[in-house]
């Protein structure tokens, strides 16, 4: 009996191990059709269109979503978008919007299957020029350190944010 609850550990763990956690609804690949593209742009023809980066991955075995989402635009808060708790973000993964001088901002977040994880938000992008008919990515770059002495040490992340051209890879922010 006990080799039994062994090998139903050992294949619930290896099952579990193949699968991606998502963020609550939030797709983990942003060419994915069903990504919700907010339309700000008021019918403009050729209007932009601003991506929010996502990625899932596993560390230790352990499957995290990391994503970015929109939660302002020009100094508006987006509908239902924010920081609502330590562990609760919501927002945007695409924007439409007319072409033009935009201010940014969106929120990092960090989720694991274990439910733990955090995020931040007031990263962004102030007076980016986004052009008719282009395609445009904010993504990241991650560094991890550990910080404070033996008995009391914590992960420090530090983000860096910024907006590429989607077609040409080309970095336009900052």
């Amino acid at each position: 009996m006990r080799l039994l609850y062994i090998g139903t550990a050992i294949l619930l763990t290896l099952a579990s191990g193949c699968s991606n956690h998502q963020y609550k609804t939030y797709s983990g690949n942003i060419d994915d059709p069903s990504i919700l593209i907010l339309d700000l742009s008021n019918g403009t023809a050729d209007a932009p269109v601003i991506y929010f980066d996502t990625m899932q991955y596993r560390d230790l075995g352990v499957p995290f979503h990391r994503l970015l989402l929109a939660v302002q635009v020009d100094g508006k808060a987006l509908p239902n978008a924010g920081r609502h708790s330590l562990m609760n973000f919501s927002g945007y993964q695409a924007l439409r919007l007319p072409p033009g001088k935009h201010t940014l901002e969106w929120c990092w977040v960090s989720m694991n299957k274990l439910g733990t994880g955090g995020g931040m938000c007031g990263l962004g992008a102030n007076g980016i020029e986004l052009e008719a008919g282009k395609r445009y990515l904010a993504t990241w770059s991650a560094a991890t350190s550990i910080k404070g002495p033996p008995q009391r040490e914590q992960m420090e992340i530090r983000v860096t944010s910024y907006v590429l051209d989607r077609d040409t890879k080309v970095q336009v922010y900052p």
